[in-house]
């Protein structure tokens, strides 16, 4: 019997189920023919020792700058693998690098990642889910990665991972199969799959600059793997940017270690990730547009009438266990813990009214104070546990995850920056919350014929949320209030080989959207001395999801199709109340979602790929419905922020030492969402950006260097103008309506040095 350790590969949707298929392929040498190519084969009916992990047809990972869109257990997915998220670090960030994936668009305000605004196929980020390593990182309380799109929890300048703690990112179009741990996930789950150490010792130093006095630099050291022991990856950076939107500079932290321990007998592994990733800087604001034509694309307001300086950290530590009991049951145990804090100074000049159109541009704070502190604080730690048991060629897997998280949240006006914070005095409120999130789920994996694979799976959620306020100006009465919901979401996913290289997929699936910390906002804020706060009257996001796809495969040629049809019921939306800086969240009617992703590349040889994708996408309003802050939809109206089509096309040329790549991404035209939560008449019009990188790795023939690689990138180089994220407001006095816009980075352009050792 060979022996060895439990997994060598980099991990791809899901760490623990590619360890668990690459035991699959080594326990059942007949079925590793259809699955994957096994690096070696164990004795028979004896229990295996996993060698290695391989790549299977549905664990297809990402080659270069491509994201081709595949089937996995009938969802649609697409990823992107190491050589696209590396040497992009001066141009790119974990957020805005989506965007070389089919239906997807990221915004972003400065180069390090700060402020993004993130949709797939239309859905808002904080309809999607969030995993590192499998293992959620979006906010409990707040959805998205960074809050949302305008205030939920102000996190502007979260940057929870960096493309340097990532060896490769998946999306998972629609609702995830049930032991993805996806919290909220109901329009995808974006998957970043962390970075662990690999075979042999190596040592790099890296660093570069960029435009707008963008800076880069870090460390990072690989022990590999010994005979005795484990293995142990360490990194350290250091981002900064002077931005290319006026008076909002920016820098970044990150420490990232990853360690990985395997059993002598090759059974079991104990690894452990911790990183830790910090930002701060001067926040820029989106600005009204017509003083964006009047000054400037990146006008920002002086800083001697106003600006925010945020801080914010966030970090994580995942403890995992993998045990192979014997050649019918496999486990895996995850424990996390993570930490996350905003600290946000905002000033505004109490003797300076700047005008435009004989109306404010800006909303001051409510007792007049020049500064306003904001600070949200959240806990969380959790467990994760799933079963895989084998039965000849099929799975079943169950198990459970959950997670307790706490949060405080306080903002107070005060006179100088350190003056102090007095509740029931100068603070606009003060309060404590908790969420508990649990989830049981089962699920299958059955075979038949050598060709039909058929995933039946159910998970059930239960959440738990309470929040405690005290008296303050936008809460005069102290109150609690709080609710629980129990979901079950059935999934149906399959895949039927048509031919050894074509295949058709689809799933349909239900899943929900709790909602965020906002929609308990209101219930507080109404109560009063001799009555309690009003229930909780929003109810979950519920979606009804259908996908079918196609995807063929050649050593040459990737070719991939996907239609879905969504309906939304109790859809969410949100506003952001001008009176008392407070965002609340409300159901909006039904809703649905529609549209066609097209993906392709093709590799003639001689090093040359070229590739591209097109999406068209649909999201309409499907029932009339108003709020309370004045707005209304009708059926058949569209939904906001939903580009009309996204596309991307690509070549890339690998000669020598030289890899280069040229790309271009256009989103099309989009609705412009009000203040108020529903769709205007008038749309950003469709722009389009020109990217290009190039990688050299020189000749060395120094002792103890190993390779010496220069990455030169271009971010538009076109320098197209356009804005990326428009809001409507109306004038706090008078009649009529304006922009606020956030305009695109303009050309940027960036060269990284790395040397390995």
């Amino acid at each position: 019997m060979p022996s060895a350790k439990i997994f060598a590969g980099r991990p791809s949707l899901g760490f623990y189920r590619t360890m668990f298929l690459g035991t699959l392929a080594s326990a059942f040498p007949a079925l590793a023919v259809a699955h994957a190519k096994a690096v070696a084969v164990a004795d028979h009916g004896k229990v295996v020792k996993i060698t290695s992990v391989s790549k299977t047809g549905k664990k297809r990972k990402g080659s270069g700058q491509a994201a081709v869109m595949d089937g996995a257990h009938g969802a649609p997915v697409a990823r992107l693998g190491a050589a696209a998220l590396h040497h992009n670090e001066m141009s790119e960030n974990a957020q805005t690098i989506l965007n070389r994936m089919p239906g997807i668009n990221v915004t972003s305000t400065n180069p390090l990642g700060t402020r993004p605004h993130i949709s797939v196929r239309g859905f808002s980020g904080t309809q999607l889910g969030y995993t590192y390593d499998g293992l959620p990182i979006g906010d409990l309380f707040s959805g998205g990665l960074t809050g949302g799109s305008y205030n939920y929890a102000a996190l502007y300048n979260l940057v929870p991972v960096t493309l340097g703690e990532s060896s490769g990112i998946s999306v998972i179009y629609g609702p995830a199969e049930p032991v993805v741990n996806t919290i909220g996930g109901i329009g995808g789950t974006v998957e970043y799959a962390p970075r662990l150490p690999g075979k042999t010792f190596s040592a790099a130093v890296f660093g570069g600059v960029g435009s707008f006095d963008t800076r880069s630099y870090g460390a990072e050291v690989d022990t590999g793997a010994s005979k005795n022991g484990g293995a142990l990856f360490l990194r350290a950076a250091h981002h900064s940017t002077g931005n290319y939107l006026q008076n909002s500079p920016d820098r970044g932290n990150s420490f990232y270690g990853a360690y990985v321990l395997p059993s002598r007998d090759g059974r079991s592994q104990f690894s452990a990730i911790m990183l830790y990733n910090n930002n701060s800087g001067y926040i820029p604001a989106r600005m009204p547009a017509p003083l964006l034509a009047l000054y400037g694309p990146n006008y920002q307001w002086p800083q001697s009438f106003t600006y925010s300086y945020g801080q914010a950290t966030h970090e994580m530590a995942i403890l995992g266990y993998k045990t192979e009991m014997n050649r019918y049951i496999l486990l895996d145990t995850k424990a996390f813990y993570a930490y996350t804090r905003s600290d946000q100074l905002t000033y505004q000049n109490p003797a300076v009214t700047p005008i435009y159109d004989g109306n404010i541009t800006y909303f001051p704070f409510g007792n007049g104070a020049p500064y306003d502190r904001y600070i949200y604080a959240t806990r969380t730690a959790g467990l994760s546990e799933t079963v895989n048991l084998l039965f000849g060629s099929d799975e079943v897997t169950f198990g459970g995850f959950g997670a307790a998280s706490i949060y405080h949240s306080s903002q107070y006006w005060l006179a100088s920056p350190g003056a102090a914070s007095v509740p029931g005095q100068n603070n606009a409120w003060d309060e404590h919350g908790y969420r508990i999130y649990g989830k049981v789920y089962a699920q299958a994996e059955l075979h038949f014929l050598g060709a039909l694979t058929i995933v039946p799976g159910v998970k059930e959620e239960y959440v738990d949320t309470a929040i405690n306020d005290i008296p303050g100006a936008y809460y005069p009465v102290g109150a609690s209030s709080g609710n629980n919901y129990t979901k079950p979401s059935p999934y149906l996913g399959a895949s039927f080989k048509l031919t050894r290289h074509l295949k058709v997929y689809g799933n349909v699936a239900q899943a929900y959207k709790f909602p965020n910390i906002s929609a308990y906002y209101a219930a507080d804020s109404f109560a009063t001395p001799t009555s309690p706060p009003p229930g909780i009257t929003v109810i979950p996001e519920k979606v009804t999801s259908y996908q079918l796809g196609v995807a063929f495969h050649t050593r040459r040629t990737a070719l991939g199709a996907a239609l879905y049809r969504q309906n939304f019921v109790h859809t969410f939306s949100s506003v952001y109340d001008v009176t008392n800086g407070l965002t609340y969240e409300y159901n909006y009617g039904a809703s649905r979602y529609t549209g066609l992703n097209l993906t392709g590349s093709y590799e003639p040889g001689y090093g040359l790929k070229v590739y591209g994708s097109w999406s068209v996408q649909s999201a309409q309003y499907t029932s009339n419905a108003t709020n309370s802050f004045g707005s209304s939809v009708s059926a058949g109206d569209p939904k906001q922020y939903t580009p009309h089509y996204l596309a991307n096309i690509g070549v890339e040329d690998r000669f020598a030492r030289l890899t280069s790549a040229l790309w271009v991404n256009f989103v099309g035209s989009q609705v412009i969402g009000t203040l108020a939560g529903g769709p205007t008449t008038s749309s950003m019009p469709a722009y389009r950006t020109v990217n290009a990188s190039f990688t050299y790795t020189l000749p060395v023939h120094a002792p103890g260097i190993k390779s010496l690689k220069a990455a030169l990138n271009f971010t538009n180089i076109l320098n197209s103008h356009a804005y990326v994220y428009e809001k409507q407001f109306s004038y706090p006095s008078g009649s009529g309506s304006y922009n606020e816009a956030e305009p695109m980075m303009p050309r940027y352009v960036g060269v990284e040095l790395k040397a390995t050792f």
